[in-house]
């Protein structure tokens, strides 16, 4: 995921947007405006006030007291397999530390190899102390440590033979970890009766949400389609469930009250499922907004689509405001406002001569809505753009749709001998066809990778499709002038951005194990590897390369050997030597020190460790 400025910097320009936003909103009341600018101002300032508080609350919020001592543990999950261990989470109840316990209320990662089967619940001890996350080494790298904090862990553990052992089980917490328990079954349900093994890592993240068994070959082969989204339990998958329990309604002609009560049910089984599937931000979203379509149909209401969106967003935002922040949130919800809102006018460009075109254009405007919508934040954080996306979901949408129609009914009778192994091979053969499809789809030539984007671009394309919707609604004159006012933030902001990047400079990647220069000088890159492995290099050097739009098919850079493990590069006129750069000139030539996340000006010394972290040589 890369990253090239903090999150934090954007406090003061919030306040100055909330401060503005006001004096706005206060002259067009005066002015008597329209309503409509009056209402997008009020919701700005909603946005800009929950983004300030959550960063200031992120600020001031302190690490948690450390775990230096044996640990009591409350166990949170199933034991997840692993090539040479089993990992699960541990919610530390106390630790011992200097003769006296400590109470906490922290999160560990462990990986352990004892033959214990760890189960929700129980009480576990740990005789080694955890070790604090740390945090990314290199400009660009994923930032693990903060990957975790946003699920609250702050630490994590290997833990060998011997080093854990269960004290009891915790039967008073057996109704917190209900849920856990059932979707658990439900898992071992579906691999018991889905014979496929290819299979049963999809299902399981298709119907129950739960995608941490999937590998990451078959992650790439819905990512490179364009069909990610599918994994994800959202809208699709809770609107095909209440559609199939809607669609009941008219066959078993209910009355008045007992329609009301079978919809009260179908209410529960909504929350049920987001339950079963760990209450993600796109399947509480699809929750609420179901969940308040079902009500309105207790009412003969349909509450406008807008309203239900704001509300599922408050609603989340409330219970955990850090969410605005989670990719999930943002995907999803860019996704449906795309298609709400763009929609309507891809559709205006053709007119279909019949039904099944009309079907096919209809999936293909919702498709190409949705991508336009969330590509600038797809490239940020993933630096990549299916090109194949539309053909893919017209072909993979609907066959995912039959599978689903297929899938939860199996959820509820796959306890049926019998019936369960049918309707398991059949589900299981569905998405062995649909990964044979996705397969085709990867052999496909230009797929778009290693792509940036910087902040101003997206807020222009954003900016751009706002002015598209808007059009024959509002003023064109004063549309038009946003729109070159938008190019001018994007100019302003590419100039920048692009003048810092390309300057004359070389950065020292750090490993566990080695070290790798880049040396970018008049517009060439070229490189040098000392023991960074290859799979190594996607996570610790092409993250910075893609978002510098250096290249990865950089020229091997000269370097000389002076002696046993000291290199020299005549380029660039540095030697290295012992996980230490020397410099041979000392003049122009300016140092900065990777720290998480930003580079931070370093000393005047003409002697610099690399042993830590990224270094960065100005020339």
């Amino acid at each position: 995921m890369g990253r090239f400025f903090s999150w934090e910097a954007l406090i003061p320009y919030c306040w100055i947007l909330i401060i503005g936003s006001w004096f706005l909103y206060l002259f067009l009341v005066w002015k008597k405006k329209s309503l409509v600018w009056i209402t997008f101002l009020g919701y700005a300032q909603l946005v800009f006030l929950g983004l300030v508080l959550s960063l200031i609350f992120k600020n001031q919020q302190n690490q948690p007291t450390p775990i230096n001592g044996a640990y009591l543990a409350e166990v949170q999950g199933f034991d997840l397999e692993k090539p040479n261990s089993k990992e699960n989470t541990l919610k530390v109840k106390r630790f011992h530390r200097d003769s006296e316990w400590i109470e906490t209320d922290q999160l560990v990662l462990i990986y352990h190899q004892s033959n214990l089967e760890l189960e929700p619940g129980q009480l576990v001890w740990v005789s080694q102390a955890p070790e604090p996350i740390a945090p990314p080494r290199n400009p660009s790298e994923f930032d693990y440590r903060e990957y975790l904090a946003k699920r609250g862990i702050f630490s994590r553990q290997f833990i060998p033979r011997g080093k854990i052992s269960l004290v009891k089980e915790s039967s008073s917490s057996t109704f917190r970890f209900l849920l856990t328990h059932f979707r658990e079954q439900l898992g071992e349900l579906v691999k018991d009766n889905i014979p496929q093994k290819e299979s049963q890592p999809i299902a399981l993240a298709l119907l129950l949400g739960q995608k941490n068994q999937l590998d990451r070959s078959l992650r790439e082969a819905f990512s490179d389609a364009g069909v990610m989204h599918i994994l994800a339990v959202s809208g699709l998958h809770v609107g095909i469930l209440v559609a199939v329990l809607l669609f009941l309604i008219k066959p078993l002609k209910l009355k008045i009250a007992a329609r009301r009560f079978y919809l009260v049910g179908v209410v529960f089984i909504i929350w049920g499922y987001a339950g079963i599937t760990g209450f993600s931000p796109s399947v509480v979203r699809a929750s609420v907004m179901f969940t308040l379509v079902v009500l309105g149909e207790l009412r003969e209401r349909k509450p406008p689509i807008f309203n239900i969106m704001a509300f599922s967003a408050l609603l989340m935002i409330a219970v955990n405001p850090s969410v605005i922040l989670d990719i999930g949130f943002q995907l999803s919800y860019l996704a449906v406002s795309g298609i709400i809102l763009l929609q309507p006018l891809i559709l205006k460009w053709w007119y279909p001569p019949n039904r099944f075109l009309e079907y096919i254009w209809q999936l293909a405007a919702v498709s190409i809505a949705a991508q336009l919508a969330t590509f600038p934040i797809s490239v940020w954080y993933f630096h990549s753009f299916p090109i194949w996306f539309l053909p893919a979901n017209l072909i993979v949408i609907p066959l995912t749709f039959v599978i689903m129609q297929l899938g939860i009914p199996f959820l509820f009778l796959a306890w049926m001998p019998f019936v369960g192994k049918i309707m398991g091979w059949l589900v299981g053969f569905l998405i062995q066809f649909e990964l044979l499809i996705l397969s085709l789809f990867q052999k496909l030539p230009f797929r778009f990778q290693e792509l940036s984007i910087y902040p101003t671009t997206m807020v222009f394309v954003w900016g751009m499709l706002l002015i598209w919707v808007s059009w024959f609604y509002f003023s064109k004159k004063g549309l038009i002038y946003f729109g070159l006012f938008l190019t001018l933030i994007w100019a302003g902001g590419r100039l920048i951005q692009s003048s810092g990047f390309h300057s004359n400079q070389a950065i020292v990647y750090r490993s566990a194990d080695g070290w790798a220069i880049d040396f970018w000088e008049d517009g060439e890159l070229k490189s040098w590897n000392n023991g960074i492995k290859g799979e190594e290099m996607k996570f610790y050097v092409h993250p910075n390369r893609i978002q510098r739009q250096w290249r990865n098919q950089p020229a091997s850079l000269k370097a000389m050997q002076v002696q046993a493990g000291e290199l020299f590069f005549p380029e660039m006129g540095i030697r290295i030597f012992q996980d230490s750069v020397f410099l041979n000139q000392k003049n122009n030539i300016k140092w900065r020190v990777w720290d998480d996340p930003t580079w931070k000006s370093a000393s005047e010394s003409p002697i610099f460790p690399i042993s830590q972290s990224a270094v960065q040589i100005s020339f």
